[in-house]
C-alpha cells in the first residue's frame, strides 16, 4: 500500500536560504547546526560601550584602541570618573596626533575629578588603569611645553595617593622623567615646584628613595632650591631632601647649607623652619639637643643658623633636657673623646 503523499508547507519568508530544501529551517535563524539540532535562540550582538562615561564600567577588548575624537568625546561628556573615562583619557594623551591643547583639556577635566581629598575608590580605579603610565609618557612627550608637562605632574601627584598608583608611576619611569623635566627648565619655578611635589609623592618607601638618589635627584633638588627662595620651592625641596636623606641615605654634602638658607629666608614660617630642622637633625650631630650658651647670655650672633637650641621650646630629642646648657664647642670635644675611647676599646678587643 503506497502512503499518501505529504505536501510540504510553503516556505516562510526569511527562513530558508538558497540551496536548502524547502521547509528546512536555516541554522542562522533558528540556532540550528545544520543537522536539525537546535542550539537555542541566538543572542543579539553586544552594543558598544557608551562614550558618555555615565555608567560605563570599562572598555571591552574591541574598544581598547579608539580614535582621538572618540577619546576626547568620552572625557568631555563624562559626568563622573570611571574606568572607561580613565581609558579615554589615557588614549587621548598617548594618541600620536594629540597636541598640547588636547592634552591640557583632558588633564584639566581629570584634575577636576581628582581634587583633594581623592576617594579610595577613585585611586583604586586609577591603579588598575593605564592612566599612570600615560601620565608619565605625557611628561616626556610635552617636556618642551611647560604648561602641559606641569599639568601632567599635578595629575600624577593627586593620583599617587596610594602605594599601588605610586608604584605604577615608578614602573613607567616617573623619577627619570621628573629629573629630565627639572633639567629642561632649571629656572622655571613652577615646573621645579611641581617636580618636587611629584618626587616627594613617589618616595613612599626606601626603595623609591634610593632609586632617586642613584639617579642624581639630590643635586637637582639642591639646584632648584638655589635657583629661587620662593616659599613653596623651599618647603617642597626640604620635604624631598628629608626623604632622600632619611630613607634614601643620600650624601650629606650640601644638605645642611640648603636647610640653613631656607630657615634664614623664612624665619617666620613655622612649616619651613620645622621641616628644615628635620633635615638638619639628619645631617648635624646633636642638633638642637642642648641650649645655646651665647643665647643664654643674651645674644647669639648666628641667629637661626645656630645648631644649638634657643630656648626650651627649641630643644629636640627626648628626656629632661630643658635645663642643659653647654658652651658651643664642648659637644665636639666631648664627641671626639667618646670616639677616642670607642676606638681604644675596639683596638683592645
Amino acid at each position: 500500500q503506497v502512503p499518501a503523499r505529504v505536501t510540504p508547507p510553503p516556505p516562510l519568508s526569511g527562513w530558508t536560504r538558497p540551496g536548502l530544501p524547502l521547509g528546512r529551517r536555516s541554522p542562522s535563524c533558528m540556532g540550528g547546526d545544520g543537522h536539525g539540532h537546535r542550539r537555542g535562540p541566538v543572542k543579539p550582538a553586544a552594543m558598544p560601550q557608551s562614550l558618555s562615561g555615565g555608567g560605563a564600567t570599562g572598555p571591552t577588548s574591541a574598544e581598547k584602541n579608539i580614535s582621538l575624537p572618540a577619546a576626547l568625546l568620552g572625557v568631555e561628556e563624562a559626568t563622573a570618573l570611571t574606568e572607561w573615562v580613565l581609558h579615554c583619557a589615557a588614549q587621548a594623551l598617548e594618541h600620536p596626533t594629540a597636541g598640547r591643547s588636547e592634552a591640557e583639556k583632558v588633564l584639566g577635566k581629570v584634575l577636576h575629578w581628582l581634587a583633594p581629598p581623592v576617594s579610595s575608590q577613585a585611586l583604586a580605579m586609577v591603579a588598575v588603569s593605564g592612566f599612570p603610565g600615560a601620565l608619565v609618557r605625557a611628561i616626556r612627550k610635552y617636556r618642551n611645553e611647560p604648561a602641559a608637562a606641569a599639568l601632567a605632574c599635578v595629575a600624577a601627584v593627586r593620583s599617587a595617593g596610594s602605594s599601588e598608583v605610586a608604584l605604577a608611576h615608578m614602573r613607567a619611569g616617573a623619577i627619570e622623567e621628573v629629573g629630565g623635566l627639572m633639567d629642561r627648565h632649571p629656572s622655571h619655578g613652577g615646573v621645579q615646584n611641581v617636580c618636587l611635589l611629584l618626587l616627594s609623592s613617589l618616595m613612599k618607601d626606601a626603595t623609591a628613595a634610593r632609586q632617586a638618589v642613584s639617579l642624581g635627584l639630590v643635586a637637582k633638588v639642591l639646584r632648584a632650591m638655589e635657583s629661587t627662595l620662593g616659599r613653596e620651592v623651599q618647603l617642597n625641596g626640604l620635604v624631598a631632601l628629608r626623604l632622600l636623606a632619611d630613607s634614601g641615605r643620600a650624601p650629606r654634602a650640601g644638605l645642611q647649607e640648603a636647610a640653613m638658607r631656607a630657615k634664614v629666608a623664612h624665619q617666620s614660617d613655622s612649616a619651613v623652619c620645622a621641616t628644615a630642622n628635620d633635615v638638619l637633625a639628619l645631617v648635624t650631630p646633636r642638633f638642637k639637643e642642648v641650649l645655646c650658651w651665647h643665647w643664654q647670655n643674651g645674644w647669639c650672633k648666628l641667629g637661626p643658623r645656630c645648631t644649638y637650641a634657643h630656648g626650651p621650646s627649641d630643644l629636640r630629642g627626648g628626656g629632661d633636657v630643658s635645663q642643659r646648657v653647654e658652651e658651643p664647642g664642648r659637644p665636639q670635644r666631648q664627641g671626639a673623646e667618646e670616639q677616642r675611647q670607642r676606638t681604644t676599646r675596639q683596638t683592645g678587643a
